[in-house]
């Protein structure tokens, strides 16, 4: 995690202003997971509930699958987050602060009305 941290330090340096403010402000919430196995970071995942999960690895199709609590999935080493946000993505409305762990981004369905009713008569 130090070597990624090291190296992500120097990248962030090398940007231009204001791109460089705007990364070191975006840091200042992240941080770095060492996990023992795939397992271990979809338990950590699905607990973060992300905004946006990039999955990148071998069989990345499988453990996309395996995730549940996100708001936007992107599978393979080229689905860029940026992709769904700005491109090949349904929005860039998607849940924030975990709460992709009960809801997914903006739908059409977000404009759906469901309405609910009983009807009870006298059955004597």
């Amino acid at each position: 995690i130090e070597q990624v941290d090291e190296n992500v330090s120097k990248q962030i340096e090398a940007l231009p202003e204001p791109n460089r403010s705007t990364a070191l402000e975006a840091l200042k919430q992240s941080f770095a997971v060492k996990c023992e196995s795939l397992e271990q970071c979809i338990a950590i995942s699905d607990d973060i509930a992300p905004e946006h999960l990039e999955i990148q690895t071998r069989d990345a199709m499988k453990v996309g699958e395996a995730c549940n609590n996100y708001g936007g999935l992107f599978i393979g080493e080229h689905a860029a987050e940026v992709l769904g946000d700005y491109g090949a993505g349904p929005n860039h409305t998607l849940p924030t602060g975990g709460t992709g762990r009960y809801t997914g981004g903006l739908s059409v369905f977000n404009f759906l009305r469901v309405r609910t009713w009983m009807r009870v008569d006298n059955a004597a």
